[in-house]
């Protein structure tokens, strides 16, 4: 048989096939079933419903097929993992005026090797040779040429009186479909009528990240990955699927090979692919858990054949992404001396001397030094270091995947360590000829360390740390100016230490039965078993105050103590599907049914103690008895379930698909606890009608998507519609302590199901003979009946009860284009680019009511969680404003003068309140997007990655952005701010004051937040050694390059942060090694 290439995996695969007396279709079935190949049935003219028989054992696919088509005049033609089969031509030259030569080539001029070129009305035929050529003798000048091969549309040639003739072959998109992972199965992607998005392993495996929600971020329309943190752990990322539909949890719906999962329970490595649904029409499945969307994970499986060892690893360096740049000590203290003058005060506690002093450098013990604390504090190029070893392989009747890794990140700040121990065993076996059994199980083992004190903290406390004063003094003594305040002594160990453990265990078995033809029953048994346990130990430490002049003394001792928490969460999930598929004539059928039940328990205990004999002590019970506290909780849920889904396709052109499912919640009282939850969709798939024929060489794919649907959400505590009862302190009866309790929240018997509608319409085509391929979607959501706290009268004294009050809309769009083409036979390259928009709107609060003195809000007819604050008119940087605004402004505030803010009066009263607050941002991002650049050439691979916002509003207080007072200085302060002894207009910072008035929630201290980031940035060459499969060494980096308009912080720093952890720039080296 005629075999493209040098190696094949027909000639390398062994596999096992015991079949009697069944259609030659179902031993392809089974072979693609066990293999990565897939076959094309040419011209149709071989009969697939033709009975056969074959008893192979250990044998390789290329002597299987031998068996197979021994005697029956069948041929067979490979590329790579595809097999073309047809009916063999006897290949002679026969009698004919001339001969014909030619060449076969695809659309990037490649050339197509074991096409089959055959003379119509003659049983003279031949294939193409490695370069594409052939040559054929043709009876007279009327022939014509018939030119196939696989994953190509066949084409008919008129010859004419040419000796020689070019032919460019187009892909055929039939042959070439994709399948894609969608709830309780899969679809191919032609026939989808919902919004779903697929991720492959390649764009996840080789970034240098530990979690799966960093590996996503920019990957898919419509999904926001934002990076809050870079401290080292899972969770690196809050994941948001078209917006925000609910007052509370918004994550999405996350399963891993169909288990209810957490993000941060995910390796990238292990991962095959990812599906994101993002509509209704895709999403209602899974009913009451998708009304943020849901995130559906396929691990990866193996093969049937030889062995194979798969190894990836890489060593990287980390940086902070940006760092503010501190004033100098002299700096300092001109800005302390300028604050002085603003405040009218004619004491100067920096005199010229003492600056000039600083300025050259003088004494650290007497406060004329100059520190640094960000660089003191922060680490650069802090290691990590991630490997995962792969073993895949099996027979006919079990195939396995087992995968363990390592991985350990020490963080940019100092004792923020992060060490993860990970093992995932998958099998498939075949028990029976009816009956298939997977067992996936997963074991996940990480600790999490920082000191007591706190890495955020630690990093707040740099923003208010004074550049005079040394980390040490030249006794050893940690400088202070309040308790526990010195930054570097926060996270050196001096306070103790934070550390979390995480054991995570899952268990999936899946019985799979096929009985009938068309007819599969899969059940789904999963457990999930999550222990979580911190120990916390902060030690005694010795402390003061500092006073400008100098130390002042030890103030405070503080007690030791020591705090563990035991958390456990327990998940047990059961589903049974029935699908049934069935094609007669035109008419595709597909049906699917099933029922789910899923329990979670979660318990928590916690015990103290403090004033242990000294801080070497690990055990709880070391520690004064007198000083004990323990708490604990533990609650239950469950939720019980049916669905469906019908899907009928007509002529491969016309899609219709509905579902259905009713769910019943624990966490509503009877009567309200059962929620139904349909969808409807369509497709239609013009490119496939006859009258779109003429246009499908410049047009293929076109297809119209349309969907409505209504999913619910549930994502409250439990036992909401019970009031709750508490203790309330004791009471001495007859000279006894008597605990007492009270009712602790109210409850409300008829809160039920949040409710959200969903409208989706889309559109799908290709361009360019499927180099280019686009996907666009419009959708509304409308989240009614949403469950939150009503305002009540203080008088009430506890927590009023929960309803159903809120409403709230997101409107957006998804927009994915790719392309992929080469030029000549080895530059091939892509470009893939994904934007996405949401609108986000509160409708309805039910008289509930935002406190007007935090900075975000709900406010009817606004983005959920506005900026709200007082809208600002700029700086009072010239006698005519002072004039103008004076008045008023020293009605708020009487110390308002010259270089102050100005408060816009939007009331018009004459009189600055909270009335005159309102909106100024919206903390929800705009414009989500992402462009993937790559290319290979000879070995070498190249690819780049961009992510950003287009727009978004960003905040950060206090200490981020104040100078002076309890804080320190960067230079931005020393160079941009309001001097009343210079006035000079267009300060950005106000007059320098200790007072924080100017520091209130104001539109002035909005800014651009949006960005463009280099995310990634990867090149690699392969090696080609005679043993191996794959030797591929490269070179990334991860957040590279920023350009943002964001002053001072990571763009990313979230709304309203005081202390955070900096985002990290990851540079590392790694290797992937298959054999």
């Amino acid at each position: 048989m005629p075999l493209s290439g040098v190696a094949s995996p027909l000639q390398e695969i062994r596999i096992t096939i015991q079949q009697k007396n069944v259609p030659l279709s179902k031993v392809f079935k089974e072979i693609e079933e066990k293999t990565d190949c897939s076959f094309l049935i040419r011209n149709n003219d071989v009969n697939t419903n033709e009975k056969v028989s074959i008893d192979a054992k250990n044998k390789t696919v290329a002597e299987i097929l031998g068996i197979l088509f021994d005697g029956k005049g069948i041929k067979y033609e490979v590329n790579g993992k595809r097999i073309s089969v047809y009916k063999a031509v006897r290949q002679h030259t026969i009698g004919g005026k001339r001969k014909v030569t030619g060449q076969v080539t695809d659309n990037m001029e490649e050339a197509v090797i074991g096409a089959s070129v055959f003379v119509m009305g003659a049983s003279n035929g031949t294939i193409t040779d490695m370069n594409g050529h052939f040559s054929l003798e043709l009876p007279d000048d009327n022939a014509k040429l018939q030119v196939s091969y696989i994953g190509y549309k066949t084409q008919v040639i008129n010859v004419g009186n040419k000796s020689s003739v070019n032919i460019v072959l187009v892909e055929d998109s039939k042959a070439l479909e994709e399948v894609v992972v969608v709830g309780y199965g899969t679809q191919k992607k032609v026939n989808l009528t919902g919004a779903v998005e697929t991720v492959k392993s390649d764009r996840l495996a080789n970034k240098p990240v530990t979690s799966i929600a960093s590996a996503l971020t920019g990957e898919a329309a419509g999904v926001t990955v934002t990076q809050n943190s870079g401290q080292p752990g899972p969770n690196q990322g809050t994941v948001r699927v078209r917006g925000i539909g609910t007052w509370g949890d918004a994550s999405p719906l996350v399963l891993v090979d169909g288990v209810s999962m957490s993000l941060n329970d995910v390796i990238p490595s292990e991962v095959e692919s990812v599906s994101v649904l993002k509509d209704a029409a895709s999403a209602a499945i899974y009913g009451s858990r998708a009304a943020n969307g849901v995130i559906l994970i396929t691990t990866k499986k193996g093969k049937e054949g030889k062995l194979t060892f798969n190894y990836s690893g890489n060593v990287g360096f980390q940086f902070a992404t940006r760092v503010p740049e501190s004033v100098t000590s002299w700096q300092y203290a001109e800005l302390y001396n300028q604050m002085q003058y603003n405040e009218g005060k004619s004491s100067s506690l920096f005199p010229q001397d003492r600056i000039d002093r600083m300025k050259a450098g003088g004494d650290p013990d007497k406060l004329e030094g100059n520190t640094d604390w960000y660089d003191e504090l922060l680490r650069s190029g802090a290691p990590q270091h991630n490997h995962q070893l792969t073993v895949s392989g099996g027979s006919d009747k079990i195939t396995y995947m087992i995968s363990a890794g390592y991985s350990d990140q020490q963080g940019i700040i100092p004792s923020t360590d992060y060490e993860r121990y990970n093992l995932r065993v998958n099998t498939t076996s075949k028990l029976t000829s009816w009956l298939k059994l997977d067992v996936n199980m997963a074991y996940l083992n990480s600790t999490q360390e920082e000191s007591a004190a706190g890495a955020a903290e630690a990093y707040r406390r740099t923003m208010r740390a004074l550049p005079y004063l040394p980390v040490q003094f030249s006794d050893g003594t940690y400088s202070y100016d309040a308790a526990p305040s010195n930054p570097v002594r926060m996270v050196n160990g001096d306070y103790g230490m934070r550390r979390k453990n995480n054991d995570c265990m899952t268990l999936l078995i899946a019985p799979e039965i096929n009985i009938l033809d068309g007819l599969n029953i899969r059940g789904t048994f999963g457990y999930e078993s999550n222990i979580y346990k911190e120990k916390i130990f902060n030690k005694t430490v010795t402390y003061g105050s500092f006073e400008p002049a100098g130390q002042s003394g030890l103030t405070e001792v503080s007690r030791n103590k020591q705090t563990d928490r035991w958390d456990q969460y327990r998940n047990l999930t059961a589903n049974v599907t029935a699908s049934y598929e069935k094609t007669i004539g035109k008419h595709d059928f597909k049906v699917m049914a099933g029922g789910s039940l899923e329990t979670f328990k979660w318990a928590y205990t916690k015990a103290s103690r403090m004033d242990f004999p000294n801080d070497d002590f690990g055990e709880i019970n070391a520690g004064d008895a007198t000083t004990a506290a323990a708490e604990g909780n533990s609650t239950y849920s469950a939720l019980a379930s049916l669905f469906g889904r019908a899907n009928y396709v007509y002529a491969d052109r016309y899609l219709f698909e509905f579902t259905a499912r009713y769910d019943g919640s624990s966490k509503f009282a009877r009567g309200h606890r059962w929620g139904f939850f349909p969808s409807v969709s369509a497709g239609w798939r013009i490119s496939e009608e006859a009258f779109f024929e003429p246009l499908k060489k410049h047009v293929q794919n076109l297809k119209l998507r349309a969907s409505w649907g209504e999913l619910g959400n549930q994502r409250i505590n439990d036992y909401q519609f019970i009031s709750n009862v508490g203790n309330g302190g004791s009471y001495l009866f007859g000279g006894t302590p008597i605990i007492g309790y009270k009712e602790a929240l109210m409850g409300n018997e008829i809160i039920t199901w949040e409710s959200s509608r969903n409208l989706d319409f889309g559109i799908d085509f290709a361009l360019f003979d499927n180099r280019l391929q686009t996907t666009f979607d419009w959708y509304c959501r409308t989240t009614s009946d949403i469950l939150l706290n009503l305002e009540a009268p203080g008088a009430l004294g506890i927590k009023p009860a929960m309803e159903n009050a809120g409403k709230m809309e997101n409107k957006g769009w998804d927009l994915t284009v790719s392309w992929r083409s080469n030029i000549g036979k080895d530059f091939k390259y892509n470009i893939g680019f994904n934007l996405s928009d949401v609108k986000n709107k509160v409708i309805d609060l039910r008289g509930y009511k935002s406190s007007t003195t935090e900075l975000t809000a709900k406010i009817e007819g606004q983005p959920l969680n506005a900026i709200f604050g007082f809208e600002t008119l700029g700086i009072c940087d010239n006698q005519e404003l002072y004039d103008k605004y004076a008045p008023m402004m020293q009605k708020y505030n009487p110390k308002w003068g010259m270089g102050d803010i100005i408060i816009k009066d939007r009331t018009g009263e004459g009189v600055i309140n909270d009335e005159d607050r309102t909106v100024i941002g919206n903390s929800i991002p705009r414009f989500t997007f992402g462009l993937n650049l790559g290319f290979e050439y000879k070995g070498f691979d190249f690819s780049c990655f961009f992510q950003g916002v287009g727009k978004a509003d960003g905040y950060v207080t206090m200490e981020a952005i104040q100078p002076m007072g309890i804080n320190g200085a960067r230079k931005e302060h020393y160079k941009e701010s309001f001097n009343p002894q210079d006035p000079k207009p267009g300060a950005y910072f106000p007059r320098i004051l200790s007072s924080d008035y100017n520091y209130a929630y104001m539109s002035h201290w909005v800014q651009d937040a949006s960005y463009i980031r280099l995310k990634n940035l990867q090149i690699g060459y392969s090696f080609k050694i005679k043993g191996l499969n794959q030797l591929r060494v490269y070179a990334s980096g991860e957040n590279l390059f920023t350009a943002t308009k964001y002053r001072t912080w990571d763009p990313e720093t979230p709304v309203g942060a005081r202390g955070f952890y900096p985002n990290v720039a990851v540079y590392s080296m790694g290797v992937n090694l298959n054999f």
